[in-house]
C-alpha cells in the first residue's frame, strides 16, 4: 500500500491517479480539491470518475482483492487481510457515482450529429456580367434566402425551390418572399413555371400575378407595370379590376401604356449570350495560362488535362517553360471529368486510393499553392490537398480541416525538441467550405515566406487569414520530395495508413517559389473564374 504522504510529493498527479487515490482512502486534502476541480469542470472527468468508480466497487466483491489493484499471490496459508471498505462505504461510492452520472447526463457537451438547417428558398442559378449592389455580395450557384436582390446591370437567373425560374434583366430589384411568391419592385423579369410550380405568385405594383403554368415577362418602371405572356395562362389581380385571365401572346397594363415581346429578351438569346461568354472567357484564361507556363518563380503547374486518348495513360504533365519533366505527376485512381468549363477537364478524387503522385525537388524560401477546386464534401477530419510523404523538417502540408477551413502547416523541429513531441507551425484559416460553397468551383490559395514566417490564406482572391506562428525562426529552407496532391503518403506493410483522400474535383494545381502578393492572386481569380 501506498503511504499518503508518498504523494505529497506530486502536487499536479494525473486524474487518473488521483481518482485511484481517492477511492483507495489515500488522497491528502490538497489532491482532493484538485480532483474537485476536474471534475467540476470538465463532463469527461466526471465521465472518467464513474467508470473508475464502478470498477473498484465491482473489484471489491472479489475475494482477492483489496484497493482496486491485484495484490501479490499469497501462499495458501497467508490469510487474507478484509477489505478496508466497508459495505456502507461500497454504498457511499455507488450514491457518488450515480450523482455524477447525473452530472454527465446534465453537463455533457450539446450533440454534434444535429442536422443543419438553411432558410434558403431559391438559387442564383446563372449570371452574365452581373453587377449586384455595393452592399450585397452574391455569386452563380449562392442560395437565397428572402430578402431584396438589387442588380445594377447584366442577367441573373433565380431557380425558387417550387420549381419556377425568373430571369432578372438590366437595372432591376425583385424581393424574394418565398419559395412561391416573389415581387418585382422595379425593373425586367421573365418567369417560367412549370406544372409542378403551377401557382407561383408574382406581385408587381398595383398587380399580382397568378401564374398557372406558364412562361410570362414583367417590365416595371416609375411603379406602372406591364405583363405579357408567352404561353400557358396568367390571372392578373388588380385592385380596380376584376381578374383578367391572360393567355399566350395577350399583354396587360393598369396603366395606358403597356409592353410589347419586344422588350424582353427571348429565353433561346440569352442562353446563347451565355454559352458566348463563356466561350470568350475560356479563352481568355487559356491565352493567360500559356503567358503564366513562362513564369521563372513557377515549381510546377498541373492543368489536369488527359493528354492521350490512351487510357492506361495515367501522366499528369507539368506543363512549366521551359520543361521540368521530372516533375510530372501520376494518377493513381482518380478519373477525368469536366473541369471548370465544358473545354476543360479536371480530376476526380473520391475513393480512398485517388491521389496524384509527383516529386519536387529543390531548397527554397518561400512558396505559393494556388488551386482551382470542386469540393463536394468535406466528410474526414484531415483533406487533402498537397502533403508530402512524410513530415520532415521544412516540409509543407496544405489540407482542408473537418469544419471546412483552409489547413496549412510546415514544419520546423529543433534538434532539442523531442521528436515525440509536435512541433508545427499550424494555420486555419475561417470556415470557407460549408453548405453554400460545396459542389461549386472555387480559387483557393496559400502564401508563405521564410523571412518573416507570415502565412496568407486566399478564397475566390480574396484573403482570409493572416498569421504568423510564435514558433517561427527565419531563414529555415522549404523542401518537398515525394509528394501527393488529393491524397496523403504510401502505406508501408504492413502499416494501416490515414484516409484523407479529398472528396472532390481539381483542374488546375500551380506551385511558385515565391509569396504571390494579393494583387496577384486576385489576378488569378479573376481571369480563371468561369462566371
Amino acid at each position: 500500500m501506498r503511504h499518503p504522504t508518498a504523494l505529497l510529493h506530486f502536487p499536479f498527479m494525473n486524474l487518473t491517479t488521483l481518482i485511484h487515490a481517492r477511492l483507495d482512502g489515500e488522497i491528502t486534502p490538497e489532491q482532493l480539491q484538485q480532483l474537485e476541480n476536474h471534475l467540476r469542470n470538465d463532463w469527461q472527468a466526471r465521465r472518467h470518475y464513474l467508470e473508475l468508480a464502478d470498477q473498484h466497487a465491482r473489484l471489491l466483491q472479489q475475494p482477492a482483492i483489496n484497493t482496486g489493484r491485484l495484490q501479490e499471490q499469497r501462499n495458501s496459508e497467508t490469510p487474507i487481510r478484509a477489505p478496508r471498505w466497508r459495505p456502507a462505504t461500497t454504498l457511499s461510492l455507488i450514491a457518488l457515482a450515480a450523482t455524477i452520472a447525473f452530472g454527465i447526463y446534465l453537463f455533457q457537451p450539446p450533440p454534434s450529429n444535429l442536422e443543419p438547417t438553411s432558410n434558403g428558398v431559391a438559387i442564383l442559378s446563372q449570371t452574365l456580367d452581373a453587377e449586384f449592389a455595393k452592399d450585397t455580395t452574391l455569386s452563380r450557384s449562392d442560395t437565397l434566402s428572402p430578402g431584396i436582390i438589387r442588380i445594377d446591370q447584366g442577367l441573373a437567373q433565380i431557380e425558387f425551390f417550387s420549381g419556377a425560374t425568373a430571369l432578372i434583366e438590366g437595372s432591376a430589384e425583385i424581393e424574394i418572399i418565398s419559395a412561391w411568391e416573389a415581387r418585382c419592385l422595379r425593373g425586367r423579369v421573365r418567369v417560367h413555371v412549370p406544372p409542378a410550380a403551377k401557382g407561383f405568385l408574382m406581385h408587381a405594383p398595383d398587380m399580382k400575378l397568378e401564374d398557372l403554368g406558364t412562361e410570362f415577362a414583367l417590365n416595371v418602371q416609375d411603379q406602372t407595370s406591364a405583363v405579357h405572356v408567352f404561353d400557358g395562362e396568367v390571372i392578373a389581380h388588380t385592385p380596380r379590376q376584376k381578374p383578367a385571365s391572360l393567355t399566350r401572346g395577350m399583354t396587360f397594363s393598369p396603366a395606358t401604356t403597356s409592353s410589347t415581346s419586344q422588350d424582353f429578351l427571348p429565353i433561346s438569346q440569352i442562353q446563347d449570350l451565355v454559352q458566348q461568354r463563356q466561350n470568350q472567357r475560356f479563352e481568355s484564361w487559356k491565352s493567360s495560362s500559356q503567358q503564366s507556363r513562362h513564369d521563372p518563380r513557377l515549381i510546377a503547374l498541373y492543368l489536369f488535362n488527359q493528354e492521350s486518348a490512351d487510357p492506361w495513360d495515367r501522366l499528369i504533365n507539368n506543363l512549366t517553360l521551359p520543361p521540368q519533366d521530372q516533375r510530372a505527376g501520376g494518377a493513381v485512381g482518380a478519373r477525368w471529368t469536366q473541369g471548370r468549363w465544358p473545354q476543360k477537364q479536371a480530376l476526380e478524387f473520391k475513393r480512398p486510393g485517388d491521389r496524384v503522385r509527383i516529386n519536387l525537388d529543390g531548397t527554397y524560401n518561400a512558396l505559393t499553392f494556388s488551386c482551382w477546386i470542386k469540393v463536394d464534401s468535406v466528410d474526414k477530419k484531415y483533406n487533402s490537398l498537397l502533403l508530402t510523404d512524410g513530415y520532415e523538417n521544412g516540409e509543407p502540408h496544405w489540407q482542408i480541416f473537418e469544419d471546412g477551413s483552409l489547413m496549412f502547416s510546415i514544419k520546423h523541429q529543433p534538434d532539442h525538441v523531442p521528436p515525440s513531441t509536435k512541433y508545427n507551425q499550424i494555420y486555419y484559416s475561417p470556415p470557407v467550405f460549408h453548405s453554400d460553397t460545396l459542389g461549386r468551383w472555387h480559387h483557393i490559395a496559400v502564401t508563405y515566406n521564410n523571412t518573416d514566417g507570415t502565412v496568407i490564406q486566399y478564397f475566390d482572391g480574396k484573403p482570409v487569414s493572416r498569421a504568423i506562428s510564435p514558433l517561427h525562426q527565419p531563414g529555415r529552407p522549404i523542401t518537398y520530395g515525394p509528394c501527393e496532391i488529393g491524397n496523403w503518403g504510401l502505406p508501408t506493410s504492413p502499416s494501416n495508413f490515414p484516409i484523407r483522400n479529398l472528396n472532390g474535383s481539381i483542374d488546375e494545381f500551380a506551385i511558385y517559389h515565391t509569396a504571390l502578393t494579393p494583387a496577384e492572386i486576385s489576378t488569378i481569380f479573376t481571369t480563371g473564374s468561369p462566371q
